[in-house]
């Protein structure tokens, strides 16, 4: 049976695979339908389609938009079309904010006697800089031993160089995929069960949950597969992969049936 994941990342976010070595990645691993979701971003398409197309991999087209209201509440888009130019401008101001929000990063990590220059990190043109890339820089430097020692002791919620995120609002993340003719659904809602409020987000235009994630457990995943029903959402899956060395490598998938994922399937080349 082929697999299914939706949710990956490449070097135009904070991925460590370029998209055409992240498609034959997909391939060794048996995806059959995939999707590149990187932070704000994305350009990596044109890379990854045709790279795609000769593995026989179908694919949608997906964004990541990570939001202000909780370090992990993103919202994964499916669909649109990648380079529309509202949608590039969109995310190019989210993008722009992430650069407003690292350098603030990079001021306290220099109060604590840990200069990094912005320019010293591993980005280039105007792709999408996250915090792992300030982790990248300080474990090639050996101030740690990986991306997760630099979030514990610096990056994550109340460490000592934490800065809140300062992306949009969920409502303008979903906003933002809608207007570009996409589905706007819900990333790893596990991890934000806290601050989950879905009728409010399905009436911001919401379209599905991503019920299938390694972090879910088969009761977690029946649970939110039972309230995307109630709520009327479709459900995906994805792994959220970053590929090696960023403690997010394994490349894998959820089993694949067109009645589970109906909702997204319609969406796929």
């Amino acid at each position: 049976m082929a697999l299914i994941n939706l949710h990956s990342h490449s070097t135009y976010s904070d991925g460590t695979l370029t998209p055409a070595a992240l498609a034959r990645e997909a391939a060794r691993a048996g995806i059959g339908y995939f999707s590149l979701t990187d932070h704000d971003m994305t350009g990596g398409w044109a890379e990854l389609e045709p790279a795609l197309k000769d593995a026989g991999i179908k694919y949608c087209y997906g964004v990541e938009i990570s939001t202000c209201l909780h370090e992990n509440l993103h919202i994964l888009g499916y669909g649109m079309n990648p380079a529309d130019p509202v949608l590039a401008a969109r995310l190019a101001e989210f993008r722009g904010r992430r650069v407003v929000r690292i350098k603030k990063i990079l001021e306290l990590l220099k109060g604590l006697g840990i200069e990094i220059a912005f320019e010293d990190l591993p980005v280039t043109g105007n792709r999408t800089v996250g915090r792992p890339h300030v982790a990248d820089v300080m474990r090639a430097r050996k101030l740690v031993p990986t991306r997760s020692q630099a979030f514990k002791r610096y990056l994550a919620p109340g460490a000592a160089a934490y800065v809140s995120p300062n992306g949009p609002s969920v409502e303008e993340a979903i906003r933002t995929i809608k207007d570009a003719g996409g589905k706007a659904v819900l990333a790893h809602p596990g991890v934000v069960s806290k601050v989950l409020d879905l009728p409010a987000w399905k009436d911001a235009g919401l379209d599905g949950i991503e019920a299938f994630y390694p972090a879910h457990t088969q009761a977690v995943i029946r649970e939110f597969t039972s309230l995307a029903a109630r709520h009327g959402l479709f459900v995906t899956a994805g792994s959220d992969f970053h590929g090696p060395g960023s403690e997010r490598d394994k490349m894998t998938g959820f089993d694949y049936s067109k009645e589970t994922f109906a909702g997204i399937s319609e969406l796929f080349i």
